[in-house]
């Protein structure tokens, strides 16, 4: 006997939803069999420092805001998404294939290479190509599994930046983040929250700037004209490469001012996880 409503256990649901995820994850049937995947699952308060890290970026990035006040906004009416981390260690190789995949010619060049000149960032680098696959597949497998649960879902590189940030997965060098619900549809794909946020005019301009190949005209004369507007013929925009040094300056600002006062705020509640 008993009873419950929706938003009583809807979350509860969805964080054991990302538990089967991570079975599914550790399952997946990786080229290797020697990549070392790990998980783990966020939700809640613990959001807050993703979120609060995302902010500063979403002012530059566009995508990253989509991400941003989607999760936001779903935390703040109660419907807090479930985020599961996907990481691995891919900058070193235990295989001794010595493909050259990787554009060194043995395992052990690459391994001397990687150890001198390791990269940054989610996805970092170098990486044994092999390692790198069995990460993919593992991220596939991840949201295969969550769409067969029914679970609205997307795999995010912006939330995977603040896991790379606060160094979650502390012991991986490659870092995705699949956001699952709340239990709503196409919570990240119709972007109800964005609606609500920006204008019709707003949001046709963002798709423009974000993604750009979808409004080029044939560009085979070689000066692409642009369908910036619905009568784009009259008179027609062309499409220009050059270097801004406006957003450059805006984007490093933000990278290494603001970013790093949030990470030292919080670096010390997410490290003590990994001291238990």
């Amino acid at each position: 006997m008993g009873h419950l409503t929706g938003k009583e256990y809807l979350v509860d649901h969805v964080v054991e939803i990302a538990k089967n995820i991570c079975l599914a994850v550790h399952k997946a049937p990786t080229i290797t069999g020697k990549t070392k995947i790990e998980t783990e699952i966020i939700w809640g308060d613990d959001l807050l420092p993703i979120i609060e890290v995302l902010e500063p970026i979403a002012k530059a990035v566009r995508y990253v805001q989509w991400d941003y006040e989607t999760i936001k906004s779903c935390y703040e009416k109660g419907e807090s998404p479930v985020i599961i981390g996907i990481g691995a260690k891919v900058d070193r190789s235990n295989l001794g294939w010595n493909c050259g995949a990787c554009g060194q010619p043995t395992c052990k060049d690459f391994n001397n290479y990687a150890k001198d000149l390791g990269g940054g960032g989610q996805l970092g680098g170098p990486s044994c190509n092999w390692k790198i696959l069995d990460f993919a597949i593992a991220a596939d497998w991840a949201c295969a599994s969550a769409w067969q649960y029914r679970v609205d879902n997307r795999i995010m590189g912006s939330a995977a930046f603040g896991l790379q940030a606060f160094n979650y997965l502390p012991d991986c060098n490659v870092k995705l983040a699949l956001a699952l619900g709340p239990p709503r549809d196409m919570v990240y794909y119709s972007r109800e929250e964005m609606h609500r946020k920006i204008t019709y005019e707003e949001e046709k301009q963002d798709m423009l700037h974000t993604v750009p190949t979808m409004f080029t005209c044939f560009p085979g004369p070689g000066n692409p004209m642009y369908k910036s507007k619905n009568d784009w013929w009259a008179p027609p925009e062309y499409m220009n490469v050059e270097y801004s040094e406006e957003s450059m300056d805006a984007l490093d600002t933000i990278l290494y001012e603001e970013v790093p006062e949030i990470i030292v705020k919080h670096a010390d509640a997410v490290a003590a996880r990994y001291k238990k």
